[in-house]
């Protein structure tokens, strides 16, 4: 009707001003054609010569040309006759079906002329996206129903997108740009998967409140939708395209809204609502029915991960052997593409990354700790409740480093252990993801066993602590009372040779007084001066005994200063060596040992024992080698007696630094045991090395001490 009262506006104009009308115009005056404008002639694919002059019926169907004659009549006599009808005319592609529109103006008859053939073929469309419905019955997978969807309108060549509202932002996530509607850029032509947050326009409101719209300027709708930043060009490029009209459908499941469905093309009406209406309903009910088997699938899924997460649970030895299955599992059920665990630190200020799975270390260097106070994270676990949101909801930092690693959605729910939040377990997304409730709640579960392994192992490791803690006490106990008693032995056996070398002392000089007064009287010849040389070297060894034994009993208080160890070293050597020309001595004193804080005389005596013990190890002769160096371990320095004798047999090593053990006819076994208790008085400690081939080291280490200056021996 709008063409037709423009035409009668048009009815005392000059015909010339039609030539540029977009439809298919006659004008008829006494049954003739009078004029027909450029858009009629191309339709018929006639000349104007050809059509001009002729009567109205030689362009009909011969089988429709006396129903039009009768209309004409019935017109001419006044009878109600219906303006606009269905025809079938003759074309240069063979005849069409078309809709004829009548207007009277004067003495003059126009006819609008409007080719129906794509309607036919828009209809028969329709009817195609209708089988399309009609096969998604029986797809048991959510997202195998909206695949089928997806190529079956791309298949039809009907560009389309598909829209998941989520608050104030609607995300486009799927779409298809038909050839037509491309602008002549092949490159937009095809399937995407955009996953791209726009804004709500009048259209995507109205079809989320009453399940349908119709959109008569697509180009305005989708500018309102991408906003104001990439309006123009959006604007810009689908008017290249031409007029564009879109229709919006609504995606319900379970009773409530979910995504809505837009298709847009050239020649979509208000009347094909009914049948895209009828489509959304088909795959609501297929998303219905997949998502009730896909739920049940789903549970029976998530138990059986649930319940093998809890046998690892209850038989990790550690909360990473927990770790790495139960990631496994969540990555099974949620498709997500990473895992992140963050415990609070000792302070329960911060959150502390512990575990990451599908992640880089550039990519979680920003969440390595994070205040429990204003950090998203930390209001998980402040108010105990899970998070889905999106990468617009981080602040800008965040949001760009997450964009600058493929995230967009991220999930998070709070560990808790009683009444205790103990930490946040997140998994991301590099997809816009919106969770079920189902997904949500196994989330949830499983973060549950993570919090429950974690638990354990702080238990555990409790248990562990205090074992390990009452073990150390009891070998300090033990150790403190084996010193004890060993302090109390060698006390009291230092008051004993004390008392002993005192009583020994008195007779033993009256006998050396006899022994050198009876030398004068014996000959130097005879039994007699064999006897007196046995007694003289007997009460010799009383007395180096009754030495040791006074050495031994003497309270160990030494007197550290720094000490030159070349001197002391030089001193006792030379005196063990003095009369054994057999032992050849050598020296590997390095420079850089600073002097160290010893007391002078019970150093150069531990000193002398060891040469002396070396000495009398080699009988018959051999190489005493005396090295000193810095102490690497710690500030000391390292003094080492070797010799080449038979060495010491693995058994005995245990026992040469007990009081009065020895393996020598003459010793009194008190030597090695003075060296020791000298160690211990400095703070040192000594140990032995000989091989199965032979010889032995006795090694000493010595403290430098705080204080010891750092000069060089010289």
């Amino acid at each position: 009707m709008y063409f037709v009262t423009m035409l009668d506006g048009l009815g005392g104009a000059p015909y010339q001003h039609l030539e540029t009308l977009p439809f298919a115009l006659a004008v008829i005056r006494d049954g003739l054609i009078v004029y027909a404008n450029p858009a009629l002639l191309a339709l018929v694919g006639r000349s104007r010569e050809e059509v001009v002059g002729g009567t109205s019926f030689s362009m009909l169907s011969t089988d429709q040309q006396h129903l039009v004659a009768e209309r004409r009549a019935s017109r001419l006599r006044g009878d109600p006759v219906p303006d606009t009808y269905e025809t079938v005319m003759r074309t240069a592609t063979g005849e069409r079906r078309v809709e004829l529109s009548i207007s009277l103006t004067g003495p003059e008859t126009w006819v609008l002329v409007r080719d129906l053939s794509m309607r036919v073929a828009n209809r028969q469309l329709l009817q195609r996206v209708a089988t399309l419905g009609a096969s998604l019955p029986g797809i048991h997978s959510e997202e195998e129903v909206l695949r089928r969807v997806f190529e079956g309108l791309a298949e039809l060549e009907l560009s389309y997108g598909y829209l998941v509202p989520d608050g104030e932002r609607v995300w486009l996530g799927h779409a298809f740009v038909a050839i037509g509607t491309a602008a002549g850029e092949k490159r937009l032509t095809g399937q995407h998967l955009v996953d791209v947050p726009g804004t709500w326009s009048p259209m995507l409101e109205r079809a989320w409140r009453d399940g349908s719209a119709y959109g008569e300027d697509f180009g305005w709708e989708a500018a309102r939708f991408v906003g104001r930043d990439w309006a123009e060009p959006v604007r810009a490029h689908l008017q290249r395209v031409g007029p564009l009209r879109s229709i919006c459908v609504r995606i319900d499941m379970e009773g409530r809204p979910r995504a809505l469905l837009t298709v847009a093309t050239d020649w979509l009406r208000e009347e094909e609502l009914p049948p895209l209406r009828l489509f959304a309903a088909q795959v609501s009910a297929a998303l219905e029915s997949a998502h009730t088997i896909s739920r049940l699938s789903n549970r029976n899924t998530a138990l059986a991960a649930l319940s093998r997460l809890a046998a690892v649970a209850a038989t990790a030895p550690e909360p990473r052997d927990f770790f790495e299955p139960g990631t496994e599992e969540i990555i099974g059920l949620l498709r997500c593409a990473s895992v992140i665990l963050m415990l609070r630190s000792e302070d329960n200020e911060e959150l502390e990354l512990v575990w990451s799975h599908g992640t880089t270390e550039a990519s979680v260097a920003p969440f390595q700790r994070l205040p429990i106070r204003g950090s998203l994270v930390g209001s998980v676990v402040e108010l105990g409740f899970p998070l889905v949101l999106q990468v617009d909801d981080f602040p800008e930092t965040v949001r760009e480093h997450l964009r600058a690693h493929g995230r967009t959605t991220l999930a998070m729910v709070p560990l808790q252990v009683r009444s205790r939040m103990v930490g946040a377990l997140i998994v991301t997304f590099s997809q816009h993801r919106l969770l079920s409730a189902l997904e949500l709640e196994t989330f949830q579960a499983m973060g549950a066993h993570f919090a429950a392994a974690i638990e354990s192992h702080r238990l555990l490791q409790d248990v562990r602590g205090r074992a390990e803690e009452l073990a150390r006490l009891h070998t300090e106990l033990k150790h403190a009372q084996q010193q004890v008693v060993e302090h109390e032995r060698l006390a009291a056996l230092g008051e004993l040779s004390a008392v002993v070398a005192h009583e020994v002392r008195n007779p033993l000089g009256a006998i050396f007084n006899a022994v050198a007064t009876l030398r004068r009287y014996v000959p130097g010849t005879g039994p007699a001066h064999t006897l007196m040389g046995i007694l003289e070297e007997e009460a010799n060894r009383l007395n180096r005994l009754v030495d040791d034994l006074l050495d031994f009993a003497r309270p160990t208080s030494p007197q550290p200063h720094p000490i030159p160890l070349a001197r002391l070293l030089e001193e006792a050597v030379r005196t063990a060596t003095s009369g054994q020309p057999r032992v050849h001595v050598e020296w590997a004193l390095e420079p850089d040992v600073p002097p160290v804080p010893v007391d002078e005389r019970m150093m150069r005596q531990a000193f002398l024992n060891l040469a002396l013990n070396a000495v009398q190890a080699m009988p018959h002769g051999g190489t005493l080698r005396i090295s000193a160096r810095r102490y690497h371990e710690y500030p000391g320095a390292l003094i080492e007696f070797t010799d080449t004798g038979p060495g010491i047999p693995p058994e005995l090593r245990e026992r040469l630094f007990k009081p009065f053990f020895t393996t020598k006819a003459t010793g009194t076994g008190l030597g090695l045991a003075i060296v020791q208790r000298t160690l211990d008085a400095h703070s040192g400690h000594i140990r032995i090395e000989s091989p199965p081939g032979g010889g032995t080291t006795f090694q000493l280490v010595l403290p430098l001490g705080v204080d010891a200056p750092a000069t060089q021996v010289g």
